[in-house]
């Protein structure tokens, strides 16, 4: 992937504005790497959903927990990391949301509350040919990193489904970086 420092808007007085990176796109689309490419070339703090998750539920699958399970189990870790980043981006750090950002709702709400705290948000787009996030689902749920989730095929269909592109009308910049690696 190419990682490009993100240039921080400035306030009126010209002081760098704290941003929030929302790193968005399907599982399997590359937005842990790109996120960990963002971060080691930015001074900032990284938030993987999917960490936080096993980390404090351990590892499950949805059909092990349900679907309303999962939302709590979700909800919560972002409340969490949630009060971290307000403090972060009100001390002027940046911060990167590996999270998905699936649904439209989900993201302006996210960029609603970053503004709040007198910061910016950027939306990456990590978007990868569904063929080569298959083809990555099949060599990850075989050799399963440590804080990730399996995910079926059938699974991955349904949040191919689920996915609402960004576009530019969402109050934060949009970023798409170019695809790299086609397998």
């Amino acid at each position: 992937r190419h990682f490009r420092r993100v240039r921080a808007p400035t306030d009126s007085t010209g002081h760098a504005m704290p941003t929030a990176h929302l790193i968005c796109g399907l599982p399997c689309s590359g937005k842990t790497t790109y996120a960990r490419g963002l971060h080691a070339d930015q001074e900032s703090v990284l938030f993987s959903l999917d960490r936080w998750l096993i980390t404090a539920f351990g590892r499950y699958t949805l059909s092990d927990v349900g679907q309303d399970e999962h939302v709590r189990r979700v909800l919560a870790c972002r409340e969490l990391i949630w009060d971290q980043c307000v403090e972060l981006l009100r001390r002027s750090v940046d911060v990167i949301l590996d999270d998905g950002f699936f649904l439209r709702e989900n993201r302006i709400q996210c960029i609603e509350a970053v503004r709040a705290t007198g910061a910016q948000a950027t939306i990456h787009l990590v978007e990868t040919p569904v063929a080569v996030i298959q083809s990555r689902l099949t060599s990850r749920n075989s050799a399963l990193p440590r804080h990730n989730f399996a995910i079926d095929p059938a699974t991955l269909l349904t949040f191919v489904e689920l996915f609402e592109r960004p576009s530019s009308d969402e109050g934060a910049t949009l970023l798409v970086p170019p695809v790299s690696g086609t397998g």
